[in-house]
């Protein structure tokens, strides 16, 4: 491929977007859920470096209420693989060894 056809593509505005995704622990049960709500019409985050700070940030704030944080793209929801951020951790508690 041509250089300029790369470019042309890359400035073709094709953007998915980008959501969070997680899952509220209540009790031994899991809800997921999203932000930002792209079915009650709300702006997907632009950018996934944007979208991977405010993951950070939610977990974060959240710790102990939501576990397995992600991000995933707008167009169909896959998750994208973070290249520099470590995984988000919301353990609050140690993994437990069987005692002898």
């Amino acid at each position: 491929m041509k250089f300029a056809k790369a470019l042309r593509i890359i400035d073709s505005g094709l953007n998915p977007g980008f959501m969070v995704t997680f899952e509220w622990k209540n009790g031994n049960m899991l809800r997921s859920d999203y932000f930002p709500d792209k079915h009650a019409g709300e702006k997907l985050i632009e950018t996934e470096r944007e979208a991977w700070k405010l993951a950070q940030q939610f977990a974060a704030k959240t710790k102990g209420k939501c576990i397995n944080i992600y991000v995933a793209r707008g167009d169909n929801l896959c998750p994208v693989f973070a290249t520099q951020t470590k995984p988000l951790s919301t353990s609050t508690t140690e993994p437990t060894s069987a005692k002898a």
